[in-house]
């Protein structure tokens, strides 16, 4: 039976020191996430055939002294989110003099490296293992932290360093961009806060204008509530039964390629002039498709795919790439399932796809968000599959030392009901889809990957 075995429990606080920050208001965008209770969890896997006491003597210090200096950039991270004791209905990131992050190190017992970061069908349970933990409670007060870090030693084999983050903290482009930074400085020989890439702080950029803040959370609410009897009709499973699996799919190049010429072909096929397709569009169709087969939907059901979309170029004005915090906006697709499972459904699904993110064009962000939390919802009669992660994000690039990540999973789709997304390791241009379900239904998932590219 796999297990860990915890090794030693760090507070690592910014280096050099920082007297307390004044305190960050979230923005809207921020905030709408803090009714969510699921941390987004990403883990990246590594080659590292030391024994344990290596890790400890050589590795650790340099770790800890590298994220020391990062956290003197990325100071919010070590903060916690209250409410604001001068406004109602408003949240922020304070930041004493003494805040810290906690990394844990346990060690991994009951399952080989190559096993557990493999992209085969594995134990979902075990997986999360290797995530930390980030409660909502820990710091009393109403207040709670906003990352949590767990490195996962496998001795002689490899190590997993594991992510839990608050949403409300920033989005995958802040996260990633912390993580890099980290990384980097790992790598110096003698890091300073010169090789490090500070990110832009300042929240206010993010404007709440026309009063939009209080009718979003409202609406956000009543989205909680249907999303949430959505997904308990998707499945009555929780993330810790032991029937669930996590595994990965790939698609080249060449299969990406396939995928878009058939939608063109429809077009012509159709009449239609010629459409941008991307491979994004085409890989979340391809896997869509895959999992409404493997689900056996009544064909009457309505279909949803939502994805995120980074808004920091769509601003007006733009705020900067290195922005610290949450900028997504949000978009939408419809298929009926009995349209979605015909031979044809992959080309339907990515032109919708493709048609909703061309809609967002020179649309306000509360204007994109208001229109899918404002969509007709029905849960009786609907289901929905959102995304996590982005192939721009270059996941496999983050080295602290040791070179490429071997994999990496994130494992918060598992509450969600979510599919994952990165690019392809092995080949540039290509996808790698995560994606967690009961074991049965992952083995009619699989069946479809693998065929629905023949015919």
């Amino acid at each position: 039976m796999a297990a860990v075995r915890v090794i030693q429990e760090i507070q690592i606080s910014s280096s050099p020191s920082l007297p307390a920050q004044p305190p960050q208001p979230l923005s809207f965008l921020d905030a709408m996430w803090l009714q969510s209770s699921t941390p987004v969890e990403r883990l990246f896997f590594y080659d590292f055939p030391h024994p344990l006491f290596h890790f400890i003597d050589h590795n650790l210090p340099i770790l800890t002294n590298s994220l020391s200096l990062t956290l003197r950039h990325f100071y919010p991270l070590a903060g916690s989110i209250r409410p604001s004791p001068n406004y109602d209905n408003q949240f922020e990131i304070t930041c004493e003099e003494d805040d810290s992050v906690t990394i844990t190190i346990v060690e991994f017992i009951g399952d080989e490296f190559r096993n557990i970061s493999g992209h085969h069908s594995k134990n979902f349970k075990n997986l999360r293992l290797l995530v930390p933990k980030l409660t909502k409670t820990s710091l009393g007060g109403g207040q709670f932290p906003l990352i949590s870090i767990q490195i996962t030693i496998f001795p002689n084999q490899g190590l997993c360093i594991g992510f839990a983050i608050h949403h409300a903290a920033c989005d995958g482009s802040g996260l990633m961009q912390f993580i890099r930074s980290w990384a980097a400085a790992c790598r110096c020989t003698e890091p300073t806060l010169d090789d490090i890439s500070p990110p832009f702080l300042d929240r206010s950029v993010i404007i709440n204008t026309h009063g939009i803040c209080r009718k979003i959370f409202e609406m956000m609410r009543k989205y909680k509530g249907a999303s949430g009897k959505c997904l308990e009709k998707q499945s009555s499973l929780s993330i810790s039964d032991s029937n669930l699996v996590f595994a990965t799919f790939t698609l080249n190049k060449d299969q990406i390629g396939l995928l878009k010429e058939r939608v063109q072909a429809k077009r012509v096929e159709e009449g239609k002039p010629s459409l941008h397709i991307s491979a994004f569009a085409v890989t979340c169709a391809y896997a869509w498709r895959c999992l409404v087969k493997a689900q056996a939907s009544d064909g009457d059901i309505k279909q949803y795919f939502v994805c995120a979309v980074d808004w920091r170029a769509r601003m007006r004005p733009s705020i900067p790439s290195n922005y610290f915090g949450n900028c997504l906006g949000v978009c939408m697709a419809e298929v009926n399932s009995r349209v979605l499972v015909e031979k044809n459904g992959n080309e339907v699904a990515a032109m919708e796809i493709s048609k909703s993110i061309d809609a967002l064009q020179g649309k306000d962000v509360y204007e994109a968000l208001i229109a899918v939390i404002d969509r007709h919802w029905e849960p009786a009669r609907s289901r929905r599959l959102s995304v996590a992660g982005s192939p721009k994000f270059r996941v496999y690039e983050v080295d602290f030392g040791w070179g490429r990540p071997v994999k990496v999973d994130i494992t918060s789709i598992g509450g969600t009901r979510a599919i994952s997304l990165v690019e392809n390791r092995e080949e540039a241009g290509g996808m790698e889809i995560g994606l967690v379900l009961p074991e049965e239904m992952m083995t009619m998932f699989e069946t479809n990957f693998a065929t629905s590219l023949l015919g």
